[in-house]
């Protein structure tokens, strides 16, 4: 029988993450949006909001030359998340900062950012204490009791640059107040992409993408199935996971 606090490795693309069984562990919504994020070679800063573990840098830092920083409140999955960052060498590219992200203006500068990423809680907190985890860690990772969604969305448009991008997983049924508060703070929404946990259901994770100060223009990309009709699991999904022939 595991003890409570036991560490456990999870491997993913070339790489080892450390977890540990009573705090959240990623899922393939961080996965998922490690994917969907856009980045080009104009993308130097990224922000990733509740870093947790850090695998949303550490994935993104394979596809990026950007410098990631990792913001997380709890300070024992900060420090996991540095002992991921150097266990699989990118020091040189990620930070993780300690910190409360609603103490922004201490931390950051205004329009620092070209890029920010966030997997937030997904569950609105509305006092029933019922209704969440008993360990706090794991209901901080699940409802968003410290942290709402309209001020993630407040404190990114103020980060992020001119036409930086602001890229985040969250709950379908959630969807409507997604975009009325992205518009809220200027943030545009341009293209989105609904993920379908299983076949014949309703999407349950969507994925979304705004620009700040952008145009008005939005794109719904093909939908995304993590199992087929007969139940095997999307290709797609295999390989988000695979590592690759490279040492």
């Amino acid at each position: 029988m595991k003890k409570t606090g036991e560490e456990m490795i999870t491997p993913i693309k070339n790489m080892k993450i450390i977890q540990r069984n009573d705090f959240q562990n990623f899922t393939l919504d961080s996965v998922l949006l490690s994917d969907f994020v856009k980045i080009n070679r104009k993308t130097k800063n990224i922000l990733d909001i509740g870093t947790g573990c850090g695998i949303i840098a550490l994935l993104l830092v394979q596809r990026s030359k950007a410098q990631i920083t990792g913001i997380e409140l709890q300070q024992t999955m900060a420090e996991i998340a540095e002992r991921n960052v150097e266990n699989n060498k990118f020091e040189n590219q990620i930070k993780i900062i300690n910190e409360d992200i609603k103490n922004y203006k201490n931390i950051f500068n205004r329009d620092e950012f070209d890029a920010i990423v966030t997997n937030p809680p997904y569950f609105e907190f509305i006092g029933n204490v019922s209704q969440i985890s008993n360990l706090e860690q794991l209901a901080y990772a699940r409802h968003n009791i410290n942290l709402t969604l309209e001020e993630i969305i407040k404190i990114s448009s103020y980060l992020l640059k001119n036409m930086g991008s602001f890229s985040i997983v969250f709950r379908s049924e959630r969807l409507v107040e997604v975009l009325a508060l992205l518009q809220k703070y200027n943030l545009e929404p341009k293209r989105m992409k609904n993920c379908y946990t299983k076949w014949g259901e309703n999407s349950k994770i969507c994925l979304l993408e705004a620009i700040k100060d952008a145009k008005k223009g939005f794109s719904i990309e093909m939908p995304l199935f993590v199992y087929d009709e007969n139940g095997q699991k999307n290709e797609y999904i295999e390989n988000l996971y695979k590592s690759s022939d490279r040492n």
